[in-house]
């Protein structure tokens, strides 16, 4: 009885399957030939737009930055107002590569040289273990100056226990 059963079961799942292949097939025709397909298979697809992080999103903490950073466009400003008499600044820090700071402004890491505008300029330093150092300059038209800040230490490198 039960292998019977069995076999009712199956020649229905083959029967169904059969149906199900031979809908598919009619459906797949009907498509082929319709004008709706047909406007539907040469009809081009605009790309989908891709949203601005930057513009959308007022989160603080997801903000997508394009463009130059901000010590570019402060080094391009002192650069560019820099005039037909400007001068040459070579910054150098010891130990190397502190930030450099020129009228509270970050411009860079040193070494590095600057074309920059006659005047009086307060360059700071500092570095990555919180060294810092600075020095007020006057630089004339058309002169080179080398500006060399040894960088003091805000905490000691190492504690001594006695």
């Amino acid at each position: 009885m039960r292998r019977l059963h069995r076999i009712a079961v199956l020649a229905v799942l083959v029967g169904a399957g059969a149906w199900s292949l031979h809908a598919q097939a009619v459906a797949e025709a009907a498509a082929a030939t319709s004008n709706s397909s047909m406007a539907a298979q040469t009809m081009k697809v605009p790309p989908p737009k891709l949203a601005s992080p930057a513009k959308d999103n007022k989160s603080a903490y997801m903000i997508a930055r394009s463009g130059p950073s901000e010590e570019e466009i402060n080094r391009k400003d002192l650069e560019d107002n820099a005039g037909p008499n400007a001068g040459k600044l070579l910054l150098r820090s010891v130990p190397t590569g502190a930030d450099i700071f020129i009228n509270g402004r970050l411009v860079g890491k040193t070494p590095l040289l600057m074309v920059v505008a006659p005047g009086k300029y307060k360059i700071a330093m500092r570095g990555s273990r919180q060294d810092e150092g600075q020095k007020l300059i006057g630089l004339m038209p058309k002169e080179t100056q080398t500006v060399v800040i040894t960088l003091k230490e805000r905490y000691p490198s190492s504690i001594v226990i006695r």
